[in-house]
């Protein structure tokens, strides 16, 4: 048997090995990784986002939830999906002059008839006089993911309320204009895995 013929031999069944092994790749394959040949792998469904430059604020009287002015998106969602929402934003704590003791703020980002997640800003001076007005920031981040969700329109709604009602006057705000902050609202809807 001459080289030529061994060379052609091999290139021959090399060509053959591979038609084979791509056909079998081709059929047998999405049998095998199923994943691989899916065209919709997003778990991304939609999503919205809202941003709010309006000054908002409750002082240390206002002890029942309510509202934060104009933060809140709804979104229509499908069957079996979940929702990924966030609300984020930076608040000023003011206490007024005289202020010694404690102060608590609870904030809460509510999926509405879903659920919710609170977290809470709080002070605590020991002083036994005031002596001075403070006012400290507090970057705020709220995260909160449903479980599967029947398909149907979802309200997302910030709510917050002062937990104790001190001596001196205090407030919690967000978004101020002259200072260049916002608040924000993104959701977005997941299919469920």
């Amino acid at each position: 048997m001459s080289v030529k013929s061994a060379l052609g031999s091999i290139i021959v069944g090399v060509i053959c090995s591979v038609l084979i092994m791509s056909g079998m790749l081709y059929f047998i394959g999405p049998i095998l990784l199923p994943g691989l040949t899916e065209k919709d792998t997003s778990l991304l469904l939609q999503y919205k986002y809202q941003e709010w430059d309006s000054h908002s604020y409750i002082t240390e009287e206002d002890l029942v939830d309510q509202k934060m002015n104009e933060t809140e998106l709804s979104i229509t969602i499908q069957e079996n999906s979940r929702l990924a929402t966030t609300f984020s934003s930076v608040a000023e704590l003011w206490l007024s002059y005289f202020f010694t003791g404690y102060v608590a703020y609870s904030i809460s980002l509510v999926v509405e008839g879903v659920g919710n997640r609170t977290i809470s800003v709080t002070h605590f001076d020991m002083r036994t006089t005031g002596g001075w007005q403070q006012e400290m920031t507090h970057n705020l981040n709220i995260d909160y993911l449903t479980g599967p969700l029947s398909a149907g329109t979802y309200n997302i709604t910030m709510y917050w309320k002062s937990i104790y009602n001190s001596t001196d006057y205090t407030h919690l705000s967000v978004a101020h204009s002259n200072y260049f902050n916002t608040r924000s609202l993104w959701v977005q809807e997941l299919k469920s895995l």
